[in-house]
């Protein structure tokens, strides 16, 4: 097994290519445009889109956006028989990605790396994917993911998703396995504790960052769901 990681940055120009490895791209800052068979619309933070080797695809992106980049000789299991080729990632993988950034953006050790990649692979390997066949519903998850510090109503994410509003949250929960607002809470509380694990941010600007104005309402919501306190995970 060979995992090549690397943190990358496209351009606004679509390019087109093909290459022999398996490639996944993660994205930790703004959108990427895909198109390639099965799937052509935006790829944002929260999903994976994956490229199998001889693949064409064509993509393009803001400059200032960055991936997660991993070139692959063999696909995990779960991800070679995929009915398209984007899911969303689970928590831990999201929350991994963020700190692979953070290493991988400094003068890690080869050693380190390659550990890193291993365990990369691993949660590759136990990523539970949703089976979301459904567009629609994929385009209100991208929507949720640009940007999760806003929270868009249901009739908004229904209007994106071309549903009626009974619709939209009937097959939400059937393809995603929880409702909007369980799954914006998962992506916020998952980004808040890699910030806090991972940075010397503010408190009150991971806060707001993850959709909260007041401090002390994230710090109770972030108690709940982890069992520990925001002071608790950064004196880890």
């Amino acid at each position: 097994m060979t995992v090549r990681l690397s943190i990358r940055s496209y351009s606004l120009v679509m390019r087109a290519h093909l290459h022999t490895y398996h490639q996944l791209v993660l994205p930790l800052h703004g959108n990427i445009t895909m198109t390639l068979p099965g799937y052509s619309g935006k790829v944002g933070p929260g999903q994976c889109v994956v490229i199998r080797a001889e693949m064409m695809h064509e993509f393009k992106a803001d400059e200032k956006c960055r991936f997660l980049v991993a070139d692959l000789d063999n696909l995990p299991e779960s991800m070679q028989q995929l009915p398209r080729p984007v899911f969303a990632t689970s928590p831990e993988l999201v929350a991994y990605c963020q700190f692979l950034e953070l290493q991988l953006t400094q003068s890690a050790q080869p050693g380190l790396i390659e550990s890193m990649s291993a365990l990369f692979y691993h949660l590759l390997q136990n990523q539970v994917i949703p089976a979301c066949r459904d567009g629609r519903i994929s385009e209100a998850v991208r929507f949720l993911n640009e940007d999760i510090s806003r929270t868009p109503s249901l009739g908004e994410l229904a209007v994106r998703a071309c549903l009626s509003l009974s619709q939209f949250k009937t097959l939400f929960k059937q393809h995603m396995g929880m409702t909007t607002g369980q799954y914006l809470l998962t992506q916020r509380m998952t980004k808040a504790k890699a910030l806090l694990a991972h940075s010397d941010l503010p408190v009150s600007l991971i806060a707001e960052r993850v959709g909260f104005t007041d401090v002390s309402a994230f710090s109770r919501r972030f108690s709940v769901y982890w069992g520990e306190t925001p002071r608790q995970i950064r004196q880890r």
